[in-house]
């Protein structure tokens, strides 16, 4: 009895938490301007087998009214150049994810490579020059926008000084390169000096934790996101529709991870039920700007 009770009153304090930060991120996304809620979708594409998985999924999404956003290493934009090619081609937005590859593949499964917070400023800075200069080759438009690798890992104050920096130099508008706990106190997007910074989003229970495909596959050997996640995306989306926050659920996911997932097709099947606009990351801060 005495567990059951405590459990009972962590599971309140739990759910007066959430109540309290959703409605603190709403009042956060209001002084921005915005007047309902929105949704970013974007892919990282750090292995092969997301080239084929992006092609696949980019027609479901074209057909269906869905604007995707790709984050590919220059290594791999260059290895599957003809197909992103043409997903740009179909209105896919592409941002710099800097130049080397982030996994490689070893012992039956891929591991995760080439951390920013191991390497030194000035690898950082080539890093992120020559991924520019990749995308500007094979898609035709230089990106405006940059995702860090393995970003979780390059949240310090000084970390993101020098990102934003180097950014700046290269005439960019925003980085979406940082962690859920940043929309708490900033709210859904903020501006430091001339650059802004999109946090990631988490789901309305785990709002800390970016809802990402990687956290919610069946195994690092097979690679597939379980019916968990639609379960947290179609939770999070119906309790702020229903309650009226608005904001931006800024999500990423693997291609590979999900297009063959039925799991991942139900959370938007659920996004075009209740009619959830989606955007580019440069259409979001034209509407925070007043642009449109």
């Amino acid at each position: 009895m005495i567990g059951r009770v405590k459990s009972q009153g962590l599971n309140t304090l739990a759910r007066w938490f959430s109540k309290s930060f959703w409605k603190h991120y709403d009042q956060k996304s209001r002084r921005l301007g915005l007047k309902r809620l929105y949704l970013i979708l974007s892919f990282d594409c750090d292995t092969p087998e997301d080239i084929k998985a992006a092609e696949e999924l980019n027609g479901w999404l074209y057909e269906h009214g869905i604007k995707a956003t790709y984050a590919v290493p220059g290594k791999q934009l260059e290895y599957g150049s003809d197909v992103y090619r043409r997903l740009a081609e179909t209105g896919a937005d592409f941002i710099n994810h800097g130049l080397m590859p982030h996994a490689e593949w070893r012992e039956n499964r891929y591991w995760s490579i080439h951390f920013y917070n191991q390497m030194t400023d000035k690898e950082i800075r080539d890093d992120i020059q020559r991924g520019h200069q990749i995308v500007e080759r094979v898609i035709g438009r230089a990106p405006t926008g940059f995702r860090t690798p393995h970003f979780g890992l390059f949240q310090k104050e000084e970390q993101l000084n020098l990102l934003h920096n180097i950014l700046r130099e290269l005439g960019y508008r925003y980085s979406t390169s940082t962690v859920p706990k940043f929309a708490l106190s900033y709210g859904p997007l903020w501006k430091r000096g001339i650059l802004w910074e999109i946090p990631l989003s988490g789901s309305y229970r785990f709002f800390f934790n970016p809802l990402d495909s990687w956290e919610h596959v069946e195994s690092p050997y097979q690679p597939v996101v379980k019916d968990e996640y639609a379960q947290l995306f179609i939770q999070t989306t119906k309790r702020l529709l229903d309650t009226g926050v608005c904001g931006v659920l800024n999500y990423y996911v693997d291609p590979s991870h999900v297009y063959r997932s039925a799991a991942f097709f139900k959370g938007l099947e659920f996004i075009i039920e209740r009619q959830v606009p989606t955007l580019h990351y440069e259409e979001l801060l034209d509407l925070v700007e007043g642009k449109n």
